[in-house]
């Protein structure tokens, strides 16, 4: 009887990024562990039972319903600290002859007529090396290819050699490469709903760093779509986190501002307060530092001389990992991260011009000064007010 093609196990390697494996061993070990869980968890918003296996020093093998292939691979791909994963099929062999002739049975097909090029990757004590292995291989199938071709081949065979195992790698997808998530400590993003603070929080992901969001509310709608963009990021690459947003009603100091400050300098004066606010829940948070979507030049709170100033605010050191990245760049990012679509529907709420000049090179002392105007008890009142949950218990329309 047949299996149905939808029930057959299909054999799934996942490789570590450089940056855990070429770590000391200790540090290595750590990291795996935190990889580890990270995938499990992963794996398990897609399909239950799948059990991972560690075949080498930075390697893992997953077997997995060919149904399910498609979701696992998506959720994979998802976790920071993984190179690559590769779709293999499992080649029996005794002597490198055998091998090359296992390869020419399954190849041979997608092979003939076009120009190939055999790939090796080979580990473990063998009396032949990988380039024994390729040629073995070239010979095998020249008979039925229009020739070798080492530059710019039609069709890649790619063969890897573990020991006693050799595989047939059918797919490769790339990984996202870097640390896993959880071996830093965690950052408080500024989130606006926007390309740039979203993607900035990925990049910090992609070191190591959980994230939790603080939003600074001017308007309920954008507050609802800031919280789907922070939603989606974590959904797509937040496997192992738990985490918080602070969601913080800032309305009163918009009201101040206007009170109390000349309208050429409410937008660099609402940045700083923005940023002494999610100072002070980072300390309450026991969080060391805070990261932004701040890119050099892009408005006028972001000039040189003011984001100095907002630097010099806080005592919370801010990351800004955008800042000499064009918008373009950013928005390239944004597409590869999944939260550009969403982050193209944000509105303009921070606006406090009136539709006048506004300062883009004001001292640090006036900045200091037009800041002092504004009552102490308003930012304190509102951050000690604001509304602390979980993002995974966040559904729209409840804030």
């Amino acid at each position: 009887m047949t299996m149905p093609k939808d029930s057959i196990d299909v054999t799934m390697h996942i490789t570590l990024s450089g940056d855990v494996y070429l770590k000391s061993h200790r540090t290595q070990r750590r990291m795996i562990r935190q990889l580890v869980s990270n995938l499990e968890v992963a794996l398990t918003r897609v399909q239950t039972g799948l059990q991972l296996k560690r075949i080498g020093s930075h390697r893992f093998e997953l077997h997995v319903p060919a149904a399910s292939l498609a979701d696992v691979q998506k959720s994979v791909l998802g976790v920071f600290g993984i190179s690559a994963i590769e779709i293999v099929e499992e080649l029996e062999f005794t002597t490198i002859d055998d091998l090359a002739e296992s390869v020419r049975g399954r190849v041979s097909d997608s092979v003939a007529g076009n120009t190939f090029a055999a790939r090796v990757k080979r580990r473990g004590s063998h009396d032949w090396s990988s380039v024994d292995l390729a040629r073995r291989i070239g010979d095998a199938l020249f008979d039925v290819s229009a020739g070798v071709d080492l530059t710019d081949p039609a069709v890649e065979v790619v063969v890897t050699v573990l020991d006693d195992r050799a595989f047939l790698v059918t797919d490769r997808q790339k990984g996202a490469g870097g640390l896993p998530l959880g071996t830093q400590g965690t950052v408080l993003c500024l989130v606006s709903g926007g390309f740039d603070s979203v993607v900035a929080a990925w990049m910090l992901m992609s070191r190591g760093c959980p994230i939790d969001f603080v939003h600074f509310s001017l308007n309920c709608a954008q507050s609802d779509h800031a919280l789907a963009v922070a939603r989606e990021l974590w959904g797509k690459w937040g496997h192992g986190t738990e985490p918080k947003v602070h969601l913080v009603e800032f309305q009163p100091v918009k009201d101040a501002l206007f009170e109390h400050v000349d309208a050429r300098m409410r937008q660099v004066a609402l940045k700083v307060m923005m940023a002494e606010a999610a100072s002070s829940i980072a300390s309450a948070e026991n969080i060391t530092a805070l990261v932004t979507g701040d890119a050099l030049g892009q408005v006028s709170s972001q000039t040189l001389p003011h984001l100095v100033a907002v630097s010099n605010a806080t005592s919370t050191p801010i990351f800004r990992p955008l800042l000499g990245l064009p918008k373009e760049s950013i928005i390239d990012l944004a597409r590869m991260v999944g939260t550009a679509e969403l982050s193209a529907r944000a509105q303009e709420v921070c606006d406090l011009s009136a539709g006048g000049p506004v300062a883009t090179a004001a001292s640090e002392l006036s900045i200091s000064n037009t800041v002092n105007r504004i009552p102490h008890h308003v930012l304190e009142d509102v951050v000690a007010t604001r509304k602390t949950f979980d993002l995974r218990d966040w559904v729209p329309g409840q804030m």
